[in-house]
């Protein structure tokens, strides 16, 4: 019997010791603590550096996008300023005097056009549907411009971005 209580007893020490080895293998050691401390610092800076990016790609997206918005809305005012003075200039051809705007209303001046820049009714009607195709086709003109230029945005670098914008 004692020898039934000896093989348990070093049955038990051995069993303690593996017990006591596998727990000093598993604590955290010093130098991986100091690695993984190290490593969370790293990351954190990788994501940091990301979300520095990411906002400055979306900021220039935007705000190229906006300059483009805003040439085309110039072009546009131009193209408007334009046609709101052909159409004036084809209304004093007609009625043959000079006018002026006044509360967003012509009001013929006493000046004269001269007769051979005069237009009839039927020449009014033929010179205003000229004037109006040139200005649909300066305007049609002005969007393909507006929609390429947009198009090589969306394929540069930042266009990537556009995603967080809603924006497709």
């Amino acid at each position: 019997m004692a020898e039934k209580k000896d093989v348990k007893k070093a049955a038990e020490q051995q069993g303690s010791s593996v017990a006591t080895e596998l727990i000093s293998q598993n604590l955290i050691g010093d130098k991986a603590v100091e690695a993984a401390m190290k490593e969370i610092a790293e990351e954190k800076d990788e994501r940091k550096k990301r979300e520095a990016k990411r906002a400055l790609c979306i900021a220039t997206y935007f705000n190229r996008k906006t300059r483009l918005q805003l040439q085309q809305r110039r072009r546009e005012d131009d193209i408007t300023k334009e046609k709101l003075d052909g159409s004036k200039s084809l209304l004093e051809r007609l009625i043959g005097l000079k006018c002026e705007i006044k509360d967003g209303v012509l009001v013929p001046t006493k000046e004269k056009i001269p007769a051979e820049e005069r237009l009839t009714p039927t020449q009014f009607e033929s010179e205003t549907r000229k004037f109006n195709e040139e200005i649909d086709k300066k305007f049609r003109e002005s969007n393909h411009k507006f929609d390429e230029e947009v198009r090589e945005l969306r394929n540069s670098y930042e266009g990537e971005w556009r995603y967080c914008l809603n924006e497709w």
